[in-house]
């Protein structure tokens, strides 16, 4: 039973030969949700060998553009191909008409029909989506725009445990959420900013990568991921050493990585993402 995440995009706002813009794929026991959607994703799809018609469930953190901008042009190009299966999009309250004036104001439309699902909350967790492979809750984290984390949990078959990923970004250094990410298998987090660069980090709400290792420790999960690494890092091992002083079992993310959530830890794929025939 396969449940993994291909890396589409892990840097920051600015996008860099290396990094693109935040998005990624996460395949449940086949079913395929895509998590973020900046410009360029539907890019990043193909050139993993992805099938973007496979994709039937999107998930929207915050809807700065480098989370969001893409969802435009990738529900149009899904037109374009002949789509009529429908898509479920879950992001926060203003995306849906975001999405609808874009189209109206440049003749675009859909003939799939759309679920929106539009979250405005602003404590707890609330669940936003399930089916029979997985559940996705959601929880604010705290950002300059209202922004969701998520933990996504396997619906378990036989005797196997369910499987959990969180996935934190953007966000501010808090704690308020460490009861929402506990105990996750895999915990992709961002990581934008070296440990010396924390007052920038706190002004612009995001993490260091010693505050994210930080986190993890806390949380008790059994495998880090940062993510979300500013442009301006060209050798960005450094944010990966700062945040295993905190906490041992760190990765850093890197565009087209696989990472495997297995029963005891996170396996990792660093070259290659999956093929057609593996999706």
């Amino acid at each position: 039973m396969n449940f993994y995440v291909t890396i589409l995009g892990s840097g920051a706002a600015l996008p860099t030969g290396a990094r693109r813009c935040s998005a990624q794929v996460v395949n449940i026991n086949g079913f395929k949700l895509l998590v973020d959607c900046a410009e360029g994703t539907q890019d990043r799809i193909r050139y993993n060998h992805l099938r973007l018609q496979s994709l039937t469930t999107i998930i929207v953190s915050h809807l700065h553009g480098d989370h969001f901008f893409g969802l435009p042009g990738l529900l149009s190009t899904m037109h374009l191909c002949g789509r009529t299966e429908p898509v479920t999009i879950v992001a926060p309250k203003g995306a849906r008409e975001a999405t609808e004036t874009l189209f109206r104001l440049t003749g675009n439309h859909t003939e799939f029909p759309i679920d929106w699902v539009e979250m405005d909350f602003a404590e707890g967790m609330q669940r936003v989506f399930a089916n029979n492979r997985c559940t996705v809750d959601a929880f604010p984290i705290v950002h300059s725009v209202p922004a969701y984390g998520f933990r996504i949990t396997e619906v378990p078959r036989g005797t196997n445990r369910a499987r959990v990923y969180a996935y934190c970004c953007d966000t501010a250094y808090t704690e308020s959420f460490l009861p929402y990410i506990a105990g996750a298998d895999l915990l992709c987090l961002e990581c934008t900013f070296a440990n010396e660069l924390a007052e920038l980090a706190e002004q612009r709400q995001h993490l260091t990568a010693g505050q994210a290792g930080r986190l993890a420790a806390q949380a008790g999960v059994r495998q880090l991921l940062l993510t979300h690494i500013s442009a301006r890092y060209k050798e960005p091992e450094v944010l990966l050493h700062q945040a295993m002083e905190e906490f041992e079992n760190s990765l850093l993310a890197a565009d087209s990585m696989r990472v495997e959530i297995g029963y005891a830890a996170g396996k990792v794929y660093v070259q290659g993402a999956g093929s057609e025939n593996e999706e």
